[in-house]
């Protein structure tokens, strides 16, 4: 396990260089290059009262494009060769410390009718980490890029709140261990393939590069691999 202030005055000038001196930083968390951290503790869907999938949802061939397959989709083969790069997003309009996924599960299937909840995996402002829509099945949270990338959303809504160092902390976690078993390659804030969003806020942005360069992982989008053939598998089910 990294040490406590390990690196915070070479973190804290980092971030404030990132971020061109224009941001007001929260205490800058207990990331560190060298010592791999503890393994992450999720919690089961089961265990923060997730609904099931709805398979009948109108919406889930929301954002359908030429380079994204459509509808419910449930990825074959070895997942290693499949996800390339984690996204990271927040939870706006849910805020850090009341936002929960299953108000974030409601928000995505109730009011835009989404199958399930669109991301991976979430961080709670204490730091907790939750499983999200199945690992073997692709997200909804990048407009046109969702297959082979791995959506992470923190709760908050960073631009008008800072993440917590809990939640840093409980990210790189959660990003080493998903590049060990994955093989990740690169690490992108939502804004970065789809440039009409802020997601994931002015004030995380800044701990993105320090993140990656902490975990040894491309910044950006250069590890998406547009997938080779157009599939509506809508009614393929593992969940």
């Amino acid at each position: 396990m990294c040490s406590v202030g390990a690196l915070l005055a070479f973190l804290a000038r980092r971030a404030e260089l990132a971020a061109q001196a224009t941001l007001t930083l929260s205490p800058t968390p207990n990331l560190t290059p060298t010592a791999p951290p503890l393994p992450t503790e999720v919690i089961r869907r089961s265990d923060w009262g997730a609904l099931p999938p709805d398979h009948t949802a109108e919406d889930e061939f929301g954002f359908a494009s030429p380079e994204n397959p459509t509808g419910w989709y449930v990825y074959s083969g070895d997942l290693a060769a499949i996800y390339t790069t984690a996204v990271i997003h927040h939870s706006f309009p849910l805020l850090r410390d009341s936002g929960t996924m299953r108000a974030l599960q409601d928000l995505h299937m109730q009011t835009r009718r989404w199958a399930d909840i669109g991301y991976h995996f979430g961080i709670d402002g204490k730091g907790k980490v939750y499983e999200g829509r199945d690992i073997r099945v692709r997200g909804a949270s990048v407009a046109g890029y969702n297959t082979g990338t791995l959506g992470i959303v923190l709760m908050g809504n960073f631009e008008i709140e800072t993440p917590s160092p809990a939640q840093l902390v409980a990210l790189q976690r959660l990003l080493y261990d998903l590049k060990q078993t994955y093989r990740l390659t690169h690490l992108a804030g939502h804004y970065e393939f789809n440039p009409t969003t802020v997601c994931p806020g002015g004030n995380m942005r800044p701990y993105l590069s320090l993140l990656a360069e902490s975990l040894g992982l491309e910044r950006g989008t250069g590890g998406y691999v547009p997938p080779k053939v157009q599939s509506h598998q809508r009614n393929q089910v593992c969940c």
